[in-house]
């Protein structure tokens, strides 16, 4: 139970107004209130971080990496240096996410964004939602890792999966990691060499869920599109969002997302898959 953001274009000038949507969500999430009956509203309060990978008009390429067991809505520090870093960018992505512990302890390791770096690129991932930590584990053959959340294991099988940055091949790495959902697979996925940038979100949720509307209400996600950048996010973040200025659209369940950057150029490319 989390959130996520993902913010990438030529101008991430949104991220400021969009990075204090996010954090108020994670303060107060109505969706996540009204999924656990609760009268309090629940807050996404077990740690958050983010990554962002760009490059400036120089041409100089940049990554930025930060995670902590504080919460967002208690962290001025981290988001004042999220938003300082986006600043400048010839064009970039950033992804952010908030914890609501499920699986794993409440310390740094078990934040997200999880790196990942042990091959020729560098891979980052956020997860709202669970998925079968043992049975990845298994049939991976991933030695297991003491007080480990389940999205340490996800990012593991994909990275493993994925030889190198072709579109197709790390979205068939995606789409078979959805396999082991227990309740959904929302992603954000960053990889990164240098002078290329993919990212990959997904929108899944486990099919005997799909007939409940309150999970379907907390797990959807939404994506603005502006004239020179696109935010994908979940949806208790348009809660507290205005969307003066962009085009606001639900992210269909069961698919996907990958944008690829060419940080030379640079250039960005869209493509859209079924999970």
């Amino acid at each position: 139970m989390c959130r996520i953001l993902v913010i990438v274009g030529h101008s991430l000038s949104i991220l400021p107004e969009i990075v204090e949507a996010f954090n108020k969500a994670s303060e107060c999430d109505p969706y996540l209130t009204e999924l656990l009956n609760s009268r309090a509203c629940e807050s996404q309060g077990d740690g958050w971080g983010y990554t962002v990978v760009g490059v400036l008009a120089s041409g100089e390429e940049v990554v930025d990496y930060y995670r902590t067991a504080r919460p967002v809505f208690k962290d001025p520090h981290g988001l004042g240096r999220l938003k300082s870093f986006t600043e400048g960018l010839a064009l970039g992505v950033a992804i952010a996410h908030s914890r609501r512990a499920a699986v794993g302890s409440i310390k740094v390791r078990n934040t997200h964004p999880i790196h990942y770096a042990w091959k020729e690129f560098e891979m980052w991932i956020a997860h709202n939602g669970v998925v079968d930590a043992e049975a990845i584990a298994r049939d991976a053959e991933i030695p297991k890792v003491g007080d480990a959340t389940d999205t340490y294991y996800l990012g593991e099988f994909i990275y493993r999966a994925v030889r190198d940055l072709k579109v197709g091949d790390i979205v068939k790495s995606v789409v078979r990691a959805s396999k082991y959902t227990k309740t959904a697979m929302n992603t954000a996925i960053l990889f990164y060499t240098e002078g290329r940038v993919v990212l990959v979100v997904t929108s899944y949720l486990a099919p005997e869920r799909l007939s409940n509307a309150k999970a379907v209400n907390y797990y959807k996600l939404y994506q603005l599109e502006t004239e020179n950048a696109l935010a994908l996010f979940s949806s208790s973040i348009l809660k507290y969002y205005s969307t003066q200025g962009g085009r606001v659209s639900e992210v269909r369940l069961q698919s996907g997302v990958a944008v690829e950057l060419n940080l030379r150029e640079p250039t960005v490319s869209v493509t859209h898959f079924e999970i």
